[in-house]
């Protein structure tokens, strides 16, 4: 994509976009992972050491935990800690931005097409985007392509892939990412038919070469080998994919995930209009995270990080949008208009800033019950507690003992399955109740368990509000 000086229409257009992404990402503090990413962070600067085993729960107290994220969640804790909440905030915003930015710049295509494509990807995006390590994922991610798409130094891929591994658990998407690249390229080799010249067979040796050491880098951890098993024991886990929203297909009949359904009808109209098809390497990479999306809503960011070039482009073919450089006559005007162009959006920005600031604290209690764990730490009641799964990563990072949070690799299918039983009334209750030692129980209001409960003589209902219900044996 090129661009001019800053004031011209092809360059102002980028400069509205990255900032307008920059507003759009910026949220509060409620991921439900978020809080016991930050009470590891705190663990490992209080102690010094990284975790083996689960320090966070009382059902699987001494279980081995893979902490594959353990170099995120310091810089996390220390971001809120040293910081403050919105220095967190502020910074998923830029790693989220600074991901799309590089998507944006991977577009062959007219700057307007390029901004509106990213911009749509971004809304497409939404609902999986967020302050938690994954983000950095998504940044890793799009490093990788946009280095591999545009020429950049292949080796430096390896160091990174050692990076990622000690930032969070998607690291291997490095290497798949690379030898998509790799294959396509084997493949546009082999269907022309006509012999590579000497810079197209480096250039292949080289993606091969880079998708091995992308793959071994990770041994760079504080695991070794083990780190290996944790991505493909979460991407077979059944459970998993059962109860937890986001490793769930993306759900077309709920208003959230509109954008995708309207992005990848987009995608499929320019690709059946422009009449040129993408390249193998990128046809390859578009088919795999196709996929991936619509298998699990967790992957719809990286399916938009590869899929916007290629709408950006093909939609180009099909209706060109191109502007002339402003002329000496108008050369004053257009830079007035950017300069109040630039303004607004930093006026917006700041304003964005202060009000998810604001309104952060309100979102964590409407996220969370506050409250109802306000009321149940003042009071006399003794014994283990039961909790919403949702919940268990803002119970641990407030100083609680949990039956269950999202490290769901650390529970495995068969604890989480009956879990989800126990939750839903669709076994009998008391006798796990009883196994585990549960005296207090902290759910939403409408768990069915809660309706078990109330009928339950044992049981005495200590608080409850529209969010949650507290019970004490």
């Amino acid at each position: 994509m090129r661009i001019g000086e800053w004031w011209q229409p092809r360059t102002l257009v980028v400069v509205l976009c990255v900032g307008t992404v920059f507003i759009m990402v910026l949220g509060p503090l409620i991921d439900p992972d978020l809080y016991w990413h930050l009470a590891n962070g705190r663990l490992i600067l209080t102690t010094g050491s990284i975790p083996r085993s689960d320090p966070f729960s009382f059902t699987k107290a001494g279980t081995a935990w893979i902490c594959h994220e353990w170099l995120t969640e310091v810089g996390m804790y220390g971001l809120y800690a040293y910081l403050g909440p919105v220095a967190l905030m502020l910074v998923s915003a830029c790693l989220i931005t600074a991901a799309f930015t590089l998507v944006l710049m991977r577009c062959r295509a007219s700057p307007y097409w390029a901004a509106l494509c990213t911009l749509f990807a971004v809304l497409a995006s939404a609902p999986l985007l967020g302050t938690r390590p994954q983000m950095v994922s998504l940044l890793l991610a799009s490093v990788t392509v946009y280095i591999v798409e545009t020429g950049g130094p292949l080796w430096a891929l390896v160091p990174l892939g050692a990076l990622w591994a000690n930032l969070h658990g998607a690291f291997f998407t490095g290497p798949v990412l690379v030898g998509a690249y790799a294959a396509g390229e084997a493949v546009e080799r082999l269907a022309s038919r006509a012999n590579a010249d000497s810079r197209e067979c480096r250039r292949l040796r080289q993606l091969v070469l880079t998708t091995i050491g992308m793959a071994l880098a990770p041994l760079l951890n504080p695991y070794g080998l083990r780190l290996y098993s944790y991505p493909f024991e979460t991407l077979t886990s059944g459970a998993m994919r059962a109860h937890i929203a986001e490793w769930l297909s993306p759900n077309f009949h709920t208003l959230e995930f509109q954008p995708l359904a309207l992005f990848l009808l987009a995608l499929l109209a320019a690709l059946a209009s422009s009449g040129k098809r993408p390249s193998a390497p990128r046809l390859l990479l578009l088919l795999g995270a196709f996929y991936a999306a619509l298998s699990s809503a967790r992957h719809v960011p990286l399916f938009a990080l590869v899929a916007t070039p290629v709408l950006a482009e093909q939609a180009a073919l099909v209706v060109p949008m191109a502007a002339r450089p402003a002329g000496r006559s108008t050369r004053s005007f257009a830079i007035a208009f950017g300069c109040l162009a630039v303004a607004l959006l930093v006026l917006g920005a700041v304003w964005r800033i202060q009000a998810v600031a604001a309104f952060n604290e309100t979102a964590v209690r409407v996220r969370y019950p506050v409250v109802a764990l306000e009321v149940l730490q003042q009071s006399d009641s003794s014994g283990n507690l039961l909790n919403d799964y949702d919940w268990g990563g803002f119970l641990i990072w407030r100083g609680e003992k949990v039956f269950i949070d999202g490290r769901a690799d650390v529970y495995g299918d068969e604890f989480f399955n009956q879990y989800s039983q126990l939750y839903h009334g669709q076994i009998p209750s008391e006798g796990i109740l009883s196994t585990y030692g549960i005296g207090r129980v902290l759910i939403k209001s409408d768990a069915p368990l809660a309706a078990t409960l109330r009928a339950n003589p044992v049981w005495r209902e200590l608080y409850q509000d529209t969010q949650a219900v507290v019970f004490v044996r």
